[in-house]
């Protein structure tokens, strides 16, 4: 991931609200009415009540090779509710944590792998993936690479994933029709000889991401009808997607920028959305059950979510193999919002704290009018020294790995809106923004239309 890139794992897991209380609704998605102008709560599958410790504590010892590039030598386990605490298997998890394809690893000791996917349930399946992805790595990456597998065996390990993938929808009653049969099909064109092409491992990574984050939010709010506007506020769910909509809420700040979003969803009577992503061409149909059924995207403006769903759905089809290339929305750089949703060629990246200072002066001096931008901070940089306050005076924390939306600048501070919830603004010194943020975009919304 490049400095560009703003991670989308930290984001989601800033916003669990404590102590409250998860429901499992039994019944199928499709008995659930699409839309619904009653507002209910939204609580998360993973309450602060219920962490529980690294799955490490009171294990073996087990050294990783310091030239491996794993971000954390010691993941914590995702919160789990009381019933996935009691099914939880610390062996099996460990155990495939040990079979990583490591030159210090013993083929036996790979061999593990193998039998512990098979061990793993709807349940602490999610966690073992939660526990990878921390650490900087995927279960299908770890299954994909490992050396003492033949590709029968993995093809064999993929396609019982796919199934405990389903499982683990349909525990947490949510959707998943739109995303097991392809992976089904992914995992089926498995070479016995060369495996998965780059391209067919993205995606199939980006859909096991997909099913996690949906079935990690059980009480969602069910979504009001799209209206083609953006004119309501709204919080970003469990996908790493701040950079996208933090771009959109930026350019909803401008005249034409509102223009430009409202002109991109069109509603129909019966509630399905046509949208149009004008920086790349691309329309896509979005249907009512979509935007019910998307839960692990942003609740609120429900066009906004008809964005999230159809940005998603080109992100798919453009993968290639490149490194870099992403099959979803889940991170992706400042200022990429900005330039899909409106004019590539208007819009400009800045990183570094050096060029962002320049450009952020550069866009003070000009005045924000007509302009929309997006800034950011690396993972890498502490920003809990940050004095930072909302409308009302109250200090309120700011995150690294992720994106906001600048709204105005001044010689008493910056203001900026975080995607976790729109509706509120907060600000902080120009001393104090010059001294963390080193990621900017910023684009030219005049003639956008």
């Amino acid at each position: 991931m490049t400095e560009f890139q703003i991670s989308g794992v930290q984001d989601t897991q800033n916003k669990a609200k404590a102590k409250q209380k998860t429901q499992v609704k039994s019944g199928s998605a499709k008995d659930i009415q699409v839309f619904s102008d009653k507002k209910q709560n939204q609580g998360p599958l993973r309450p602060d009540d219920y962490k529980i410790p690294s799955i490490f504590d009171n294990t073996p010892k087990f050294e990783l090779d310091k030239n491996m590039p794993w971000k954390k030598a010691q993941p914590k386990v995702p919160f789990m509710t009381k019933e996935m605490r009691q099914e939880y298997d610390r062996d099996t998890i460990v155990g495939i944590y040990k079979a990583l394809d490591n030159p210090k690893v013993s083929k036996d000791n790979t061999q593990k792998l193998y039998q512990t996917i098979h061990h793993l349930d709807y349940q602490n399946y999610k966690m073992a993936f939660r526990s990878f992805e921390q650490i900087g790595v995927n279960l299908v990456d770890v299954i994909n690479r490992t050396k003492h597998l033949s590709n029968d065996q993995k093809k064999e390990c993929l396609d019982y994933m796919v199934d405990l993938g389903k499982k683990t929808a349909d525990y947490g009653n949510q959707r998943s029709d739109d995303v097991v049969p392809s992976m089904k099909k992914l995992v089926a064109q498995y070479d016995s000889q060369h495996g998965l092409d780059e391209v067919s491992k993205k995606r199939l990574v980006a859909d096991f991401k997909k099913i996690i984050n949906r079935s990690d939010t059980l009480k969602t709010a069910v979504p009001e009808r799209p209206n083609g506007k953006i004119d309501r506020s709204y919080k970003q769910g469990q996908t790493g997607d701040c950079w996208l909509l933090a771009g959109i809420q930026s350019l909803a700040m401008t005249p034409q920028g509102k223009k430009l979003l409202d002109n991109a969803v069109k509603v129909d009577k019966n509630g399905n959305a046509t949208v149009t992503l004008k920086g790349v061409g691309k329309k896509y149909t979005v249907t009512a059950r979509d935007l019910k059924c998307s839960n692990e995207l942003s609740t609120g403006d429900t066009d906004v979510r008809a964005l999230e769903i159809a940005m998603d759905r080109y992100f798919r089809e453009s993968v290639t193999a490149e490194e870099y290339s992403q099959a979803d929305i889940d991170g992706n750089s400042v200022g990429k919002g900005l330039a899909l949703l409106g004019d590539p060629s208007k819009t400009k990246e800045y990183a570094g704290q050096r060029e962002v200072a320049q450009g952020i002066v550069a866009l003070a001096n000009s005045g924000m009018k007509g302009k929309a931008a997006v800034t950011g901070m690396s993972g890498n940089i502490d920003p809990r020294d940050i004095k930072a306050y909302d409308e009302n005076g109250k200090r309120v924390q700011v995150y690294n790995a992720h994106a906001y939306s600048v709204q105005e600048i001044a010689l008493d501070g910056i203001t900026l809106v975080n995607p976790h919830d729109t509706s509120h603004t907060l600000k902080m010194s120009l001393e104090d923004y010059i001294k963390h943020f080193n990621l900017l975009g910023v684009t030219d919304t005049s003639g956008l239309k």
